[in-house]
């Protein structure tokens, strides 16, 4: 196996989510790659009281109860989630970033906000 040269120093790849305080809910370029976010233009909100998790359902029906628009940007992607913030009480006065997974179990990118 031949060797690859790196040349995308100081970018980050790590898949991550921030909530801003605008209540965007924002998807950095790692997590656009990662969960292949470039293949679809809804996403639908859930949320995990007891545990303190959003679950984000990525889809290409727009008709789908609940499905907000995927906004693609050249450094990530974002969706617009003020009115979710608002109806489950999470804060987003400060913009936090955090980790995103893929629960196999749920088919979902999941991000533990608690």
């Amino acid at each position: 196996m031949a060797f690859e040269k790196f040349t995308r120093v100081g970018r980050g790849y790590k898949p991550k989510v921030s909530i801003t305080r605008s209540g965007l809910i924002g998807f950095n370029q790692g997590a656009v790659k990662h969960f292949e976010l470039g293949k679809y233009d809804w996403a639908v909100l859930y949320y995990d009281n007891d545990n303190g998790r959003i679950g984000i359902e990525l889809t290409n029906d727009e008709n789908e109860e609940g499905a907000c628009k995927l906004r693609k940007r050249a450094s990530g992607a974002d969706v617009s989630a003020r009115s979710f913030f608002d109806y489950y009480g999470i804060k987003y006065s400060q913009t936090n970033k955090y980790d995103a997974e893929w629960d196999e179990s749920e088919e979902m990118l999941v991000v533990c906000v608690s």
